[in-house]
């Protein structure tokens, strides 16, 4: 079964399709941009079956990019040409026209969390996020309920 994910763009509710896992449903993106409407769903890996979105980091001493899984929640991830350091700080950008991802909110671990958006237009009520710290218990993608929740309670 496959639905839209609370009234949120880009999102689908999937039920019962991973294996290992009882009947329970996965909240999936399936629609991801930069603020200028760049596509960051990318073929580069797939986690569970589905296209993973793909951003470009960057700190001080090197460039790569990053595959995330687009299962909310789900912290898998693949890192190409980057040297992972736990608790580093990286700038997420677009790996089509390098624009840094804006920033939603001030995470509780002193980084900031990006916004990837599920609709072609900036619009930060079709918004994801995920934290700029590698190992953060937020650098996994966090839906815009959370996001919400989070900040109104000050978590971020």
């Amino acid at each position: 079964m496959v639905q839209n994910l609370g009234g949120q763009k880009g999102c689908i509710t999937v039920e019962g399709l991973q294996k290992g896992r009882p009947q329970e449903a996965l909240r999936v993106v399936t629609e991801c941009y930069c603020p200028n409407g760049h596509g960051l769903l990318s073929g580069l890996a797939t986690f569970g079956g589905f296209t993973g979105i793909t951003v470009k980091l960057r700190n001080d001493r090197q460039e790569g990019q990053l595959s995330l899984s687009p299962i909310i929640g789900d912290p898998s991830r693949t890192f190409f040409n980057f040297e992972r350091t736990e608790g580093a700080i990286v700038e997420i950008c677009c790996p089509t026209c390098d624009e840094p991802l804006p920033l939603y909110d001030q995470c509780s671990c002193g980084a900031y969390l990006a916004a990837f958006f599920t609709t072609p237009k900036q619009d930060f009520a079709n918004c994801i996020g995920i934290c700029q710290r590698i190992g953060c218990l937020h650098s996994k993608i966090i839906s815009i309920d959370s996001l919400r929740k989070y900040s109104r309670m000050g978590y971020y």
